[in-house]
């Protein structure tokens, strides 16, 4: 591949990440305003401090843990859609420090590994069907 074209899709990934940051929000610790009414979080549960450095899109909210297969696995809701979702996290997470690893994009749903301070695992979002606007989150690390 040519140094003009890996500049070129070195400007595009970054305009879709500042893009993706314009449309999601900045900090991505903000309150569940934006989920649509049709889902409905239960109580929170506190990010480990393993993830305290890992992006999450404004709006998203954790409100569910389970251990399997030796990984803490957070789960819960994120105002949005899959493409502009998939581009906050391969923007931000290289960005926080994170290496993205082996994923997959498809209509209704994404995925990737990442690895990065001490600690590794996938984030997958999927689409709530009946619900536009709303995305089911898991952050798998260990």
């Amino acid at each position: 591949m040519s140094w003009r074209r890996l500049i070129t899709a070195a400007a595009l990934v970054g305009a879709a990440a500042a893009a993706s940051a314009l449309v999601l929000g900045g900090t991505g610790r903000a309150e569940a305003s934006g989920l649509p009414q049709c889902v409905r979080p239960q109580a929170r549960v506190a990010v480990p401090p393993a993830l305290a450095r890992f992006p999450l899109p404004s709006g998203t909210v954790l409100d569910r843990k389970q251990v399997r297969y030796g990984y803490a696995i957070y789960s819960g809701y994120v105002a949005g859609a899959i493409n502009p979702t998939r581009d906050f996290f391969v923007g931000r997470l290289p960005a926080a420090g994170f290496r993205l690893g082996a994923g997959d994009s498809e209509a209704a749903e994404a995925e990737a590994a990442y690895r990065g301070h001490g600690v590794h695992g996938r984030w997958k979002v999927r689409a709530v069907y009946g619900c536009a606007g709303a995305l089911t989150i898991q952050i798998a690390v260990r």
